[in-house]
């Protein structure tokens, strides 16, 4: 039966809480509820700086990587983005909390880089983790979201190949390599400051309710602001769908223009302006994958068991080998239903007269300045 993670009370009156994801365990939902509920963390002393949904430029601006493709448009933040806000974080005596699942693709050296800005007394990890074996076809779909062409089968059989170079999608086991996560940053805090939540077999609300557990403020100020989260996985026909325009506009077109139309547009299209049917089949992940997943995800539980790390929730639940979903048959991936053709073609109109969700964004105002000169092309 699902329950609650256990409430271990607040962290110390001056922590920076640095949350890190893992991606796909709920993170926009969180980053969200916590930049809608600013004020009322404020009057609870709590700060969650900036104005943004998330800290996703500064922790890129640390990873030292673009947001895009390097190639077609995409920028890196400048260095002083992370350092505005760790000054942020350290001018404010109270409890603070930052968050972007970004942070957790941090190598040893830009993870000390973090905790140095931060500096290492008072910086709090935390890092909430699900079964790897469910985490592989939403993964493989936001690679999709990237502009990426490989198919679900080939994604899997290249991450769990022995001789796996890191060519293809890189980042997937920068983030789930779940053991060496937890191990890396408790080397740079320590135990006693790194928490794992375990988010198998827990109610919807588990992380909001932890978080605000370990901030010291009401369950409700996070929990009220909890939404249907739009970001639901694909269906088979929707996947093959999206991988299939990336396939035939690949080099095509720039990054700004890619997420724009497709990412932000088209895909968003899909998910939030339709329901699928109950028996639309969802991605079928092999036998041989979940075994694999169960495998690796064994050895991260030892791992972050002799790490010493706090960890609330079943850390053994992280290894269960997942139940397959049945096999999708070929007809599917070439008949997508009318009503996601509709939402894929009024947002394709939208984008071209104007009159598209572009300028309902996170960031408008960048928005704004960036699209001015581009939305009449269009």
């Amino acid at each position: 039966m699902a329950d609650r993670l256990p409430c271990v009370g607040p962290l110390p009156g001056d922590a920076i809480a640095l949350h890190i994801g893992i991606h796909k365990t709920g993170t926009t939902a969180l980053q969200s509820a916590l930049a809608d509920a600013r004020p009322e963390l404020r009057s609870h002393g709590v700060l969650y700086p900036g104005r943004r949904t998330a800290h996703h430029g500064a922790a890129m601006a640390v990873l030292e990587r673009p947001w895009g493709w390097a190639s077609r448009g995409g920028t890196a933040p400048s260095p002083r983005v992370f350092e505005r806000l760790a000054g942020q974080a350290r001018r404010h005596g109270g409890r603070v909390i930052l968050s972007s699942e970004q942070f957790c693709e941090a190598d040893d050296r830009m993870a000390a880089r973090v905790v140095a800005g931060l500096g290492a007394p008072r910086t709090h990890v935390i890092i909430a983790l699900r079964n790897l074996g469910r985490l592989l076809p939403s993964s493989w779909q936001q690679y999709l979201k990237y502009g990426h062409t490989t198919t679900y089968k080939r994604w899997l059989r290249t991450m769990f190949d022995a001789g796996y170079d890191g060519a293809m999608t890189p980042t997937f086991w920068r983030r789930n390599d779940h053991g060496a996560l937890v191990a890396r940053w408790v080397d740079l805090v320590g135990p006693d400051q790194v928490t794992v939540l375990v988010l198998e077999d827990v109610t919807e609300d588990a992380l909001f309710v932890s978080i605000a557990d370990l901030l010291g403020v009401p369950a409700e100020v996070l929990t009220s602001r909890m939404r249907q989260s739009p970001n639901r996985s694909l269906t088979a026909a929707e996947s093959e769908v999206l991988r299939r325009l990336n396939r035939a506009i690949k080099g095509k077109v720039q990054w700004r223009d890619y997420e724009d139309l497709v990412r932000d547009g088209i895909a968003a299209a899909m998910v939030t302006g339709r329901r699928p049917a109950s028996d639309e089949p969802r991605l079928h992940t092999p036998g041989w994958a979940l075994d694999a997943a169960a495998d690796r995800a064994a050895v991260d539980v030892a791992r972050i068991r002799q790490s010493g790390a706090r960890v609330l929730g079943d850390l053994d639940a992280l290894a269960v080998r997942v139940d397959a979903t049945p096999p999708v048959p070929a007809r599917v991936l070439d008949a997508l239903p009318t009503d996601a053709v509709v939402a894929v073609l009024a947002q394709a109109v939208l984008a071209r007269s104007g009159a598209s969700r572009l300028a309902d964004r996170w960031e408008p105002l960048r928005r704004v300045r960036d699209l001015g000169g581009r939305l009449p092309r269009r």
